[in-house]
Formats: structure tokens, sequence, C-alpha cells
């Protein structure tokens, strides 16, 4: 074969291994080897809308409900959750996920929502879950970021079978200059500029939110949209430090050590300082992994709104592999452990 044949046959192999690998990742935002089943509940003024996905060959499987961060999601997040299901699937583990309040098929208004309104939810949830699958599972929660606010509290009230927090904050006030101070160095900017802006942000902000009795007013923050503002306002003391000591059940909290949304250390900290008194719970850092647990190389962004569309595309041919190694088998073998 003459070299220029043989460098032809060699980039035809490498499109086909390519493509390949790009259809394995595709797979994993189909739910193809599962039984999937709707199911509806109440809680508060709303109803809710969610799908159960269980493994087709594990009849006693745990089932892992998952909570939602911010933001508008809907049961899968625009198929992003999708190949986190698959892998639990895969490890023999079921999932319930459910549209957030005034999302897609459910009614309601998340933006309205305390993080112990959404607690509240939750536990009616699982309680849905038990009715509808019977005695034999063990019922857990999986919960990433905001859910660090929301998991704590429901494990403070029942308790679960396990309980695993992604990229979980303590503390909103701090977690909000935190994102301001990654920002700022993203961009360059000095550190002793950063810290006077963030000095500067503080004192803003809790000259706003932290108004003693009286409504925060959303004129002293245009920049915000009024609906937006008023769940800031509602949730801007919101502190997990105190749940997390009196959670029940054992825990797992993982954050990737290159997260930008929450500080990963001394969030850890907080969490190991809670925790000290129980020989159940593990604390983990993922390496070079971000807030979601995804790889930092490829997927460093604070928001996946800020992803390129060429980034949506590689995490689309990526699927499961877009998490960090050992991500996901760090979660699916804990549970199973449990």
């Amino acid at each position: 074969m003459s070299p220029l044949l043989a460098t032809g046959a060699a980039l035809l192999l490498l499109l086909c291994m390519l493509g390949a690998f790009a259809l394995h990742g595709l797979s994993d935002f189909e739910l193809k080897n599962a039984r999937v089943s709707a199911l509806t509940f109440h809680a508060g003024n709303a109803e809710l809308s969610g799908t159960l996905v269980m493994p087709r060959n594990a009849p006693n499987a745990p089932i892992a409900l998952l909570i939602h961060g911010d933001g508008p999601r809907d049961r899968f997040s625009e198929g992003g959750y999708l190949p986190l299901i698959n892998a639990l699937l895969d490890a023999g583990i079921g999932v319930f996920t459910w549209d957030k309040a005034g999302i897609d098929q459910s009614s309601g208004d998340w933006l309205a929502q305390s993080m112990q309104d959404r607690a509240d939810e939750a536990v009616v949830a699982m309680t849905r879950v038990r009715q509808a699958i019977g005695p034999n599972h063990k019922i857990g929660l999986l919960g990433f970021s905001q859910g660090g606010w929301v998991i704590p509290r429901v494990a403070s009230e029942v308790r679960p079978a396990f309980s695993v927090i992604v990229g979980g904050a303590v503390n909103w006030r701090r977690q909000g200059v935190y994102l301001t101070q990654q920002r700022l160095r993203a961009q360059g900017v000095p550190p002793t500029s950063i810290d006077a802006a963030i000095a500067a942000e503080l004192k803003s902000n809790d000259r706003i939110f932290s108004r003693q009795g009286e409504p925060a007013d959303p004129n002293a923050r245009p920049d915000i949209e009024p609906h937006r503002f008023a769940f800031i306002a509602r949730n801007y003391a919101e502190d997990s430090s105190t749940a997390l000591a009196t959670m029940h059940g054992p825990v797992l909290a993982a954050w990737g050590a290159l997260d930008r949304n929450v500080d990963p250390v001394n969030d850890a900290n907080s969490y190991a300082r809670a925790f000290a008194d129980h020989s159940d719970r593990t604390i983990t850092l993922v390496r070079n992994a971000t807030h979601a647990l995804l790889r930092a190389r490829w997927f460093d962004y604070q928001l996946e709104s800020q992803w390129p569309k060429w980034k949506v595309a590689l995490f689309m041919c990526l699927g499961r592999h877009a998490y960090a190694p050992g991500a996901l088998t760090l979660i699916t073998d804990w549970i199973k452990s449990q």
C-alpha cells in the first residue's frame, strides 16, 4: 500500500472510531433499558409531575430522588441529567425526578419557594414514590448545588436510605460573593481589586436583602428581574449548618475540586465540622472536576448558558464520559454500599 493510501486508511479508521464513540455517547441521552412510569403528587398549592425510571433487571433497586439545583429545570434538565440517570440505571439504581413548580407539566412557581418549601416538596415526593413501588425499595436523595440546602432539611425531618449532595453550598450570602470572586479571577482582575469588590458587594447585598422586619425593595436592584429578586430576598439568610448537624442516615458529600460556583474547600470543612460525630458520612473532593463534577478541562464554566455550541455538542458526544473520571462510579458504588 502506498504511503498516501495508508494515511487515508488511518484517517478513515480514526473517523470511524470517533463516530462510534460519539454514537455511544449519544446513547446516554435515551432511556432504552428502563421501566418508565409517570407519577404526580401535590405539595403546597402545586401539582407536580415527574417520571419514575427503574432498571429492568433489578427488582428491588434502590431509588434516588433527584433534587434540582437553581433555575427553571424540567425533570430531565432538558436532557442534561440523562447520562447521569443512565449511569445510575446501569448500576441497578432507580431514579425519580420531577419538573420544578411552574415548569413543563408542573403547576406552581419555583421562584415563590423557600428552601423549606422545596424540602417539604421532597418529603411528599418520597411518600408518593413509596406508595407507587411498595416497601421493598430503599429510597434516598441525590441533589446538586442548591439541593445542598434542601437535602439537609429533608434528612433532618425523615430518614432517607442515603443522601448524596454534589456541590452543596452552606451559606447563601458567602456563596454569592464566591461566584463574584471566581468571575473576576477569570477576567484577570488583580487580587486587591477583587477583595475590594467583594467587600462592597457584601455591604450592598446585606443592606438590600437583610432588612430587619421590612421587605426588600426590588427597586434597589433594577438589574435583577423582580420575581428573581424576591426569590433571592426570601432565601438570602439560608445556611445549612444547623440542618447538616441534625441529618439522619448516611451521607456522601462531594465537590469538584475546581468548582467555580461554591467554595469546595471551605464548604467541605463546614460539612466535616457538622459531621464530626458520625461514622456514616463521607466527604470528598473530586480532582479536575467542576461544580457538576464534569471534566474541568472541557467544561470549566460557572453557567451552562456560557457553553459555546461546540461544547454542547461535545457533551452530547461524550455522554457520561463528560464527567470527571471516577465521579459517577463514586456515587453509584457509594449508594449501592448503603
